[in-house]
């Protein structure tokens, strides 16, 4: 090759390498939706399948027959429980690596997450599933207060004023006023047919003896609650909806159907009792006032965490450190409740309004759409009453998800941060 066209071939291949480089930094100018970032992701979960809270003892109070046992103590989290947290964060993995946040495989990333549990052994043990099934082998470590200590963050210790405790219960006394707002009045019975083992629309049920204790016919009025509990409710409802759960516990459990109340209770009709805890739930959790008072503290430190996400720099009352990607809340079906009252957000998964089964996630994406502009993206999703039931969880397919917006939020697309943080500031100044 002579001088000339060496030159020549030197200019060629100096040009295609400028030209590589421009169209390799391209992209960073881009505003388009292609080149939007997902910055941080937090998920506040509900803990995973658990036995029931209440004794066995307790439970045969209410049953002619006995109730199931179980292999884990009252409260615990069981091992297909594990199972199934350990599918859902795989699940969760696959999800945001296709989504930018981490890589597919491996364990270089799993130093940007971080999870915090409340301290019970059932959120304890779930996070650590979760760990597991998003980073295989190098599961991230979990944060918490000491075992059986409360933690503010799941359950407030803020003492409301008297005043603030009379406007909530006079709140949650005029929500029963409104039967939109109660549940079928034939569910009741039906499951009282269930507890005395007979099937649930027997218009004549002869048990071979009576419970103990049967479901209360008191009218439903609130009355002041304990503990953390700011407020109750008197009459069947309350019993009933953690009896009906329980049911859902025997099938999610993966349970023999003959076991599942008594062989009385299929999924169809598992679906209808399940509207009694979701009723309770939206009556003692998304209640306005009760909400600001119980999750109110909680909402805060997530837009904190978030607004962290965007300065990069420590923010107080923030979770994690700066440069985390991943921020994983594991508590309460309560905690759900409560934080999606206050942001105004419904959903229906699997059939199901608003409910809050074991393993269900609410996700708050952070996206930088365009250089310093953030706008927040919400999610819910749950496995399905089938999924649960399945006796492999290994091999299941991802939990639907909806997105979801609040309703002070101008666009479906997302709520621009600052109107987030808005939407926050306003519900702090309501409590």
């Amino acid at each position: 090759m002579t001088r000339r066209n060496l030159s020549l071939f030197a200019l060629i291949i100096a040009a295609l390498a400028q030209g590589s480089v421009l169209t390799a930094q391209a992209p960073s100018h881009n505003t388009t939706a292609s080149a939007q970032h997902l910055k941080l992701v937090i998920i506040l979960t509900r803990h995973g399948v658990r036995s029931p809270t209440w004794t066995q003892d307790r439970l045969n109070t209410y049953s002619a027959l006995p109730w199931p046992t179980w292999s884990v103590p009252p409260g615990d989290l069981t091992p297909h429980g594990y199972a199934l947290l350990t599918s859902f964060g795989q699940h969760d993995r696959a999800l945001y690596a296709a989504k930018g946040l981490f890589a597919a495989k491996g364990c270089a990333d799993a130093s940007y997450v971080f999870i915090h549990a409340d301290t019970d052994q059932r959120t304890l043990a779930s996070g650590r599933a979760l760990a597991e099934g998003l980073f295989p082998g190098c599961p991230p470590p979990l944060h918490n207060l000491p075992e059986g200590t409360n933690d503010p963050l799941f359950h407030t210790d803020a003492t409301p004023t008297a005043a603030q405790s009379a406007g909530a219960l006079a709140e949650l006394q005029g929500r029963l006023t409104q039967p939109a707002n109660l549940p079928d009045p034939a569910l009741i019975p039906q499951l009282q047919n269930v507890l005395l083992n007979c099937a649930p629309t027997a218009t004549a049920c002869k048990p071979a003896h009576a419970p103990a204790a049967m479901l209360p016919t008191s009218e439903l009025t609130a009355v002041a609650g304990k503990g953390d509990h700011l407020a109750d409710l008197k009459g069947a409802l309350p019993t009933a909806s953690s009896l009906s759960e329980d049911l859902l516990l025997e099938y999610a459990d993966a349970m023999p159907m003959q076991n599942v109340g008594w062989g009385h209770v299929d999924e169809a009709q598992l679906r209808r009792f399940l509207a009694l805890h979701t009723v309770y739930f939206d009556l003692l959790h998304r209640t306005p006032a009760l909400a600001r008072l119980t999750a109110g503290d909680m909402l805060l430190r997530i837009s904190q965490t978030l607004q962290q996400g965007v300065e990069e720099k420590p923010v107080a009352g923030a979770l994690g450190a700066p440069g985390q990607r991943l921020v994983l809340l594991v508590g309460h079906d309560t905690n759900l409740a409560a934080i999606a009252a206050l942001l105004g957000v419904h959903w229906t998964l699997d059939g199901r309004s608003d409910d809050t089964p074991p393993g269900t996630e609410l996700a708050f994406e952070l996206w930088e759409t365009a250089p310093a502009t953030y706008t927040v993206r919400l999610t819910v999703s749950s496995q399905t009453l089938g999924q649960m039931h399945n006796s492999r969880p290994e091999e299941l397919p991802a939990p639907p998800m909806q997105t979801i917006t609040p309703e002070a939020c101008p666009s479906t697309e997302g709520c621009p941060w600052r109107e987030f943080q808005r939407l926050v500031s306003s519900t702090a100044e309501a409590r």
